[in-house]
């Protein structure tokens, strides 16, 4: 299963190596190098966020995993 969020992050690298690509080549007039740089560094933003997003889910993830084993654990141990 496909989580939005990767769906869209991964859009957006994909836009931000077409970008990094336009830029690089060197054959852009100023004004659209700006403009397209400006973009990129928006596109840059918005995966960060989403990343850290994407970050504190796993953590959360992680969490309440962990603390399901130790509930487990302590129950396992009271029927003994």
């Amino acid at each position: 299963m496909q989580d939005n969020n990767m769906s869209s992050i991964e859009t957006q690298l994909s836009s931000l190596e077409k970008i990094t690509e336009e830029l690089e080549s060197g054959k852009l007039p100023i004004d659209e190098a700006i403009n397209l740089y400006t973009k990129g560094m928006e596109l840059a933003l918005s995966c960060k966020k989403n990343l850290d997003n994407l970050g504190q889910r796993i953590q959360l993830a992680k969490k309440n995993a962990h603390e399901a084993i130790e509930l487990e654990n302590v129950e396992f141990k009271d029927e003994e």
